[in-house]
């Protein structure tokens, strides 16, 4: 063998051991990486094979009415949900051509029995041979969910709610608009994938806005814990910061000297724009990671992370605009539902959940969700301030049309600008405000009022039929 030739066969020999070790080590990778997610993927037919061979548990809400279940024969199960629409965003779908979404997604290994939740069902099933998902319960009250949803749905915009327990966390009700049907998702998947006004997104979780001056709540807190700075005021109907000029709803109006108490409940631009840059970005910042701003937020279902970009780079105009909910703020309804029920529990905010229990399909007790504090955002004395600040906001403020006779709200209205030109209306709340079982947050899309007219009273309708129906343990 001549040397020419012994260099081509080495040339040969080591790339073909290139190739060999680069495809061991891709195998590696993928085994140890990303075997598990490919496994897991919606789309996976392999999976759906597998699947099939098990009846999917029942999903059931907190007064044990079943929104979703599957029927058949093994191998040909079929799903399907009482409540196809109002249950959208959160049990979504579970279908061969589309995949999963929703809580059928997050939890299809408690569904199908596998994995970790893996429970021996009883005798006769056993003997039977039928495998049997678990069962989830769910803390949604159908009523509240169905009222939600209908009233929702008169505001005709692109709009979403959440109402939750502030002392649990239990989500009562969560809806948003626009949505879809799940029993019909394949024949309306063209259609639903094309439009612009996205009615798969959950904008309760995956929506970002600024919160406008529902912000304010937070910015209070600042004011609260920094007895430092003068509470007090001159407002002149506009307050210029760094040659930007920052005006209140009605600009010709002049309050003179005011307090924390009027600012608040009057919802004035001037007062916080001074007093958040009084306070700082690391301060005010410091106030907003302690409610879960710029953090990941446990969840049932995939939670964008609300963000307040506090960064070193931020100067007063940006502080000032994002100290009223604008500027660099960005927050998802569910992040301000438990804003407002940080308040209401007296600065304790709890973990939101869903799924209260996973039971197998004979009804044992799997795994059981134990209420769980989040976040300790600040002492009681300051929560104790602010809820008079939020009382007074329906009682004497702009929030007045949240007012109900017999059951005493608290507040706050927020009207955001945004890109689209039109307002975000927002409000805030919980009730009853002496004990509060409920807490809520509403945020109406593109809106030609305000904050107080539009969202307040959709509000107070909700938290009215949710201190009437729902049944808090």
């Amino acid at each position: 063998m001549n040397p020419k030739e012994h260099r081509r066969i080495l040339v040969l020999l080591s790339g073909l051991t290139f190739l060999s070790l680069s495809l061991i080590l891709y195998l590696t990778y993928f085994m140890f990486f990303q075997a598990d997610a490919v496994k897991k993927h919606s789309a996976n037919r392999r999976s759906w094979i597998e699947e099939a061979k098990i009846q999917r548990g029942i999903i059931r809400d907190r007064n044990a009415d079943v929104i979703a279940y599957s029927k058949g024969e093994e191998r040909d199960y079929r799903r399907f949900y009482n409540y196809p629409r109002i249950y959208s965003h959160i049990v979504g779908y579970a279908n061969p051509s589309l995949g999963k979404g929703g809580l059928e997604l997050s939890y299809n290994d408690q569904l199908l029995n596998k994995g970790s939740f893996v429970h021996f069902n009883s005798l006769k099933n056993f003997l039977n041979n039928k495998k049997l998902g678990n069962n989830l319960n769910l803390t949604i009250d159908t009523n509240l969910q169905n009222y939600t949803h209908q009233v929702l749905e008169e505001t005709d915009r692109k709009c979403a709610a959440v109402i939750l327990n502030p002392k649990t966390g239990e989500i009562y009700s969560m809806v948003s608009l626009p949505d879809f049907d799940a029993s019909t998702i394949v024949e309306d998947w063209s259609d639903i994938s094309s439009r612009a006004d996205g009615p798969l997104v959950n904008r309760v979780t995956q929506g970002l806005y600024p919160p406008g001056s529902t912000f304010k709540i937070l910015t209070s807190v600042g004011l609260l814990e920094n007895p430092n700075i003068d509470q007090t005021y001159i407002d002149e109907g506009t307050q210029t910061i760094n040659g930007r000029v920052f005006k209140n709803a009605v600009p010709d109006r002049k309050y003179g000297k005011i307090n924390l108490r009027t600012a608040f409940s009057q919802s004035l631009n001037t007062y916080f724009v001074s007093k958040g840059v009084e306070l700082g970005s690391n301060t005010l910042g410091n106030v907003a990671d302690r409610f879960m701003f710029n953090k990941t937020i446990d969840f049932d279902l995939p939670v964008k992370k609300s963000v307040f970009n506090y960064s070193s780079s931020l100067d007063d105009t940006q502080l000032a605009a994002s100290s009223i909910g604008q500027g660099k703020v960005l927050a998802t309804p569910l992040e301000m539902a438990l804003v407002s029920a940080a308040i209401a529990n007296d600065g304790k905010m709890m973990e939101p959940y869903l799924v209260a229990e996973v039971e197998s399909a004979d009804g044992v007790s799997i795994d059981k969700h134990e209420p769980k504090v989040l976040s300790e955002v600040t002492k009681k004395e300051v929560t104790d301030q602010v809820k008079e600040l939020m009382i007074d906001v329906v009682r004497n403020g702009n929030g007045s049309r949240a007012y109900s006779k017999g059951l005493k709200i608290a507040g706050k209205t927020g009207t955001a600008e945004n890109s689209s030109g039109k307002d975000h209306a927002w409000f805030v709340g919980f009730a009853p405000a002496s004990d509060p079982k409920f807490a809520i947050a509403v945020i109406v899309e593109q809106t030609e009022g305000y904050g107080g007219t539009v969202a307040a009273p959709i509000a107070r309708d909700l938290l009215r039929y949710a201190n009437k129906h729902v049944i808090v343990n």
